[in-house]
């Protein structure tokens, strides 16, 4: 073989060795938190169809839900956690904080990998106030443990600190933690600071200024976050690219890249 068809050939199987090597590498997992207000959009249409076309845009591994329906009468007798998963290929569980409307309404997580638990905390504080609850589980994350939680807060403050109090005192430990949801809280409050004494912020470690959530038309307020502790290394933060994604919640969902 002349000397340049060996240097040729050797050149293409030191490539084809190194691609085969970079494929061979996840790149990492994708989680997105959604506020989904049970598939009403700001025009206040309810078209679940059109909510999982946006969570489908980015392509999740995990997905938190906040304001679900599970079987309302609003919602038409609609799992829309069920019906989301079904529509994305994704497990789907369901986390009850109140009954409401002949169902339930509360958090869900999707997951493209396998649940192995979900355990349900009540985090309820004023029996006036709208039932709230955080949600812990477990997945088999390529043999490893993850953990996520889903939470939706209170609308005031002092529910809302009583609220991050217990899930800081039940934090779980030594496995790599999510944290995610809707705290209705923004960077400047107490609360925020109490979380940030143990969990770091996901978006806010990607980009100096970390993405507005709501209103999703016009999104001049952060109270949407994805918390992480040391276990999770962040890689990226992203928006959804998707037509649809400033009119199908009141929310706009945040993605983060993490290992």
């Amino acid at each position: 073989m002349p000397l340049k068809y060996g240097v040729i050939t050797l050149t293409l199987m030191l490539s084809a060795f190194v691609l085969n090597d970079c494929a061979s590498q996840k790149p990492g997992y994708t989680i997105m938190t959604y506020n989904i207000r049970h598939g009403v959009g700001m025009d206040r249409v309810l078209d679940l169809e059109r909510t999982a076309r946006v969570i489908q845009a980015a392509n999740p591994d995990f997905v938190i839900l906040n304001e679900v329906d599970h079987g309302t009468g609003r919602a038409f007798g609609i799992l829309q956690a069920d019906s989301l998963g079904k529509r994305l290929d994704m497990s789907a569980v369901f986390g009850r904080s109140i009954d409401y409307d002949g169902g339930e309404y509360g958090n869900a997580l999707l997951s493209r990998y396998p649940i192995i638990n979900f355990q349900i905390i009540d985090l309820s504080v004023d029996s006036l106030a709208e039932g709230r609850s955080l949600f812990i589980s477990r997945i088999n994350l390529d043999g490893d443990t993850l953990i996520v939680m889903g939470t939706h807060l209170g609308l005031s403050p002092d529910e809302r600190l009583a609220q991050v109090h217990r899930i800081m005192d039940i934090l779980p430990h030594g496995k790599p933690i999510l944290l995610c949801g809707d705290f209705n809280f923004e960077p400047d409050s107490q609360p925020y600071s109490v979380i940030a004494k143990k969990l770091r912020d996901g978006i806010l470690n990607t980009r100096s200024l970390p993405q507005m959530t709501f209103p999703a038309d016009s999104p001049d307020r952060r109270i949407d976050y994805i918390f992480v502790n040391d276990g999770i290394d962040v890689l990226s933060s992203r928006q959804v690219d998707h037509l649809d994604v400033s009119v199908a919640s009141d929310h706009l969902p945040l993605i983060l890249n993490f290992k």
